[in-house]
């Protein structure tokens, strides 16, 4: 993905995120902001990487599950809200190399490992209506760590690296009790120049280990 796409691509969601943050989607929803709270959660879902040949390539498929958690903090502030999340990624594939336009598998498994940690600021809402639900969108930056990691490798064969990023995210969260609740989540994340510089990601001129993700989460707190 190059500089001016990722540029373009926040943009456009930045600037969706402004409009939602900015307009009161009716006049009870701004009257009714969220208070100050409390949450820690746990969260299970999907991500599809952006890197797309370079994932199939490895380890067969360019998505997969995640499992994570995190702790939210409500400031009470005209809706504001502090988040600090992670989660991992993980797959078994198997070392390749292309050739002619052809992937070709060496035999060797691999581990590969993507963990990032995310930390957002962003706005919820309370919708006086519908008091049990819970609107918010936020962005910030994310530290990214990847490993690639085989029992018959070298030091030089195996990857591990951090690399920084940032997402933007929305979802809503539904209040099945005071302390209880489920949310959706999606998000999207760019981690420009992580991959490409060796191996299959830089024939296929891949270097982002971004993507989109779709999360549920199970959040207790108040």
């Amino acid at each position: 993905m190059s500089v001016t796409t990722v540029a373009r691509n926040l943009a456009i969601v930045s600037a969706a995120i402004a409009l939602l943050l900015g307009s009161p989607f009716d006049a009870s929803a701004q009257a009714a902001r969220a208070p100050a709270s409390i949450e820690g959660y746990a969260m299970f879902g999907r991500v599809n990487f952006t890197a797309v040949e370079s994932f199939d390539a490895i380890v067969g498929e360019p998505s997969g599950p995640i499992l994570g958690g995190g702790i939210r903090i409500g400031l009470g502030l005209g809706g504001l809200l502090f988040d600090v999340g992670a989660w991992r990624f993980h797959a078994v594939g198997e070392r390749a190399f292309i050739f002619d336009n052809e992937v070709i598998g060496l035999g060797i498994p691999v581990d590969v490992r993507v963990t990032p940690i995310e930390i957002s600021a962003g706005w919820q809402f309370r919708i006086r209506k519908l008091p049990k639900l819970i609107p918010y969108a936020a962005g910030g930056l994310t530290s990214l760590r990847y490993e690639e990691t085989s029992d018959f490798s070298t030091s030089s064969d195996d990857v591990d690296g951090t690399f920084n990023g940032y997402h933007v995210l929305g979802g809503a969260e539904y209040k099945i009790t005071p302390w209880l609740g489920v949310a959706g989540e999606a998000s999207w994340t760019t981690v420009p120049d992580a991959i490409g510089e060796a191996g299959v990601s830089k024939v296929f001129n891949e270097t982002d280990l971004g993507g989109t993700t779709f999360r549920v989460k199970v959040t207790i707190g108040q």
